[in-house]
């Protein structure tokens, strides 16, 4: 079980390694260079605004699913149809909520034109998410993988004849060939997983009492809260930014966001072994200490190198990957980067928080990032535009961290490691110091950026940060 538990993660770390970055860097970037940051970055904000009421779409009823299935694979044939009919009730209730929030924010009639197909993206999406969770709770792991990075490869597949075959296309490539490639790719493989679901039961349409389907709402309603408040303080900030300044700035915002987006699919990957095995630990209360600290301290040399090197080659990526790049859009990425480290803390401590249960914490600390992350950008975006936001999210992203981490040394009684921290903060302190020195020498820019990330890994080892007896005990867990 657990040579078929790594392989199949590894799989589906590397398909998805494999087929997003490209769709980032290859498409979704090179969109934003064809049709200039105005119309992305409409494009951006409106994209953010269909998220943030995308969890009445699913209301935690994935996960409950999942497990439900997975305990009792029978389920599967009076689950899967009927679970279905009650999504097609939330996706109405989905389009109702999104369009009135959409006339009461003031989108003009094409902006609520462009906002109606990215919400069906939105509910598509969903029906894929749900679906998927019938095929990992049936053991289909190799099928889910490829399900994962079908709809991006397929939209590659698209927007690349779009942008790169004049004859599809021709010269006036605009957003909406973007969008409805996405739309294409979503439900050809929405129809693909329902396919792959076939024959494994004898589905049975029963219509449930109300009282049933109650409980179950009720039973995912603490899991659909925290993925509605987390995904209000994720995404706000981008339609704040185009409500409160312009287009033009969100586009510049949108820029720098995709490739911390980018950095957090690593995240969130490195994220999805943590649960089964904190939950396992903490059900057979098992000390969780020595996972705690490995995964911790991994995530944070990944995230803080990361930033180091963004903070020092901001402006040389930037003017790499974009046309229109600026000194401005360069201290945009290089500040919104660090937010990484904040945010990768939070993979491991509300990961953490999660496996043990603690859903009302984690929804107050996201109310907090709410009123945290909304105060600040009504308060810096008039003045500093998208500046303004980054600097708004940096400081929300730590707030959250911080107070994940104080829950989780309260509820866990974690022992701090001070030599380690100490450890922790000199490579910090002198990864920054060499990677100043550098950065004043003439050495051109993508030589010295890997003697820079050299630098940093030979500052790992000098500080022993990462001990072979660590990774020993990273492979017990996995027994």
């Amino acid at each position: 079980m657990r040579k078929k538990f790594a392989g199949n993660l590894l799989l589906l770390i590397f398909a998805n390694v494999l087929v997003k970055p490209f769709w980032i860097f290859g498409i979704d970037r090179v969109v934003q260079n064809r049709i200039g940051p105005d119309e992305y970055g409409t494009y951006f904000a409106l994209f953010n605004f269909s998220f943030l009421f995308g969890i009445v779409l699913d209301f935690g009823l994935s996960n409950f699913n999942n497990r439900a299935v997975a305990r009792h694979p029978s389920r599967l044939a009076t689950y899967l149809p009927n679970l279905m009919v009650l999504k097609l009730g939330l996706s109405l209730l989905y389009f109702l909520v999104a369009f009135a929030s959409a006339m009461l924010t003031g989108y003009s009639a094409l902006q609520i034109k462009m906002l109606a197909f990215l919400a069906l993206n939105q509910v598509i999406l969903s029906y894929i998410l749900y679906l998927r969770s019938n095929l990992t709770a049936l053991h289909l792991f190799k099928i889910d993988s490829v399900i994962s990075v079908l709809d991006r490869l397929l939209a590659i597949i698209f927007c690349s004849c779009f942008l790169y075959l004049p004859y599809f296309a021709g010269p006036d490539f605009n957003i909406n060939y973007f969008i409805f490639s996405q739309t294409a790719a979503l439900l050809i493989t929405a129809i693909i997983a329902l396919i792959a679901l076939r024959g494994r039961q004898a589905y049975q349409l029963t219509l449930w009492r109300w009282r049933f389907v109650k409980a179950i709402l009720l039973k995912s309603a603490p899991f659909a809260m925290l993925g509605l408040l987390m995904t209000i303080y994720y995404r706000i900030d981008a339609i704040m930014l185009e409500r409160m300044y312009s287009a033009a700035e969100t586009g510049i915002y949108a820029q720098s966001y995709r490739l911390l987006d980018a950095m957090n699919q690593f995240g969130y990957l490195f994220g999805v072994p943590l649960m089964p095995l904190f939950a396992s630990m903490i059900r057979r209360r098992e000390s969780i200490h020595d996972l705690l600290s490995f995964s911790a301290v991994l995530m944070f040399l990944f995230s803080g190198c990361a930033a180091i090197l963004c903070m020092f080659f901001g402006n040389d990526i930037m003017h790499l990957l974009y046309h229109n790049a600026s000194t401005y859009s360069s201290r945009i990425f290089s500040l919104l980067m660090i937010s990484f480290i904040p945010i990768s803390s939070v993979y491991i401590f509300g990961t953490l928080l999660t496996a043990h249960g603690s859903m009302k914490i984690l929804n107050i600390i996201a109310v907090g990032g709410i009123l945290v992350n909304v105060i600040l950008n009504l308060v810096l975006i008039p003045s500093y535009g998208a500046l303004g936001t980054t600097t708004a999210t940096l400081f929300t992203q730590t707030v959250v961290a911080i107070f994940h981490i104080y829950a989780a040394n309260v509820i866990f009684k974690v022992r701090w490691e001070w030599l380690l921290l100490l450890r922790l903060a000199g490579f910090v302190v002198l990864g920054v110091g060499l990677s100043w020195l550098l950065s004043t020498t003439q050495i051109q820019w993508m030589v010295r950026l890997m003697i820079n990330g050299g630098v940093l890994l030979v500052l790992i080892l000098v500080f022993q940060l990462l001990p072979f007896s660590m990774l020993k005990q990273l492979k017990a867990f996995t027994k």
